[in-house]
């Protein structure tokens, strides 16, 4: 059996037990997502595509697009027929 020792703040102490979860906040970072990346010949068509379907993804002139959020990212490569296992939402 194990045993979890962790700092705490509030005291400056080591104490036993799991140290709890710090939450997260401000925005998820603008992600660049080469995979999903096109030629540079077709950054255009690429930005032209996600324009008529509304959304508002900038591509790179090398032809990646920068995702905003967890959620646009998952949206836009469903909408282009591809499925990321290992995203975050």
């Amino acid at each position: 059996m194990s045993r979890f020792f962790h700092y705490d703040k509030v005291s400056g102490e080591v104490v036993e037990g799991r140290a709890p979860c710090e939450e997260v906040t401000g925005d998820w970072p603008e992600l660049t997502c080469y995979a999903s990346g096109v030629h540079a010949s077709q950054a255009g068509e690429l930005r032209d595509f996600f324009k008529q379907r509304g959304e508002s993804v900038t591509v790179t002139p090398q032809g990646d697009p920068v995702y905003t959020s967890p959620r646009q990212r998952k949206r836009c490569l469903k909408m282009r027929g591809f499925h990321d296992r290992n995203s975050y939402s």
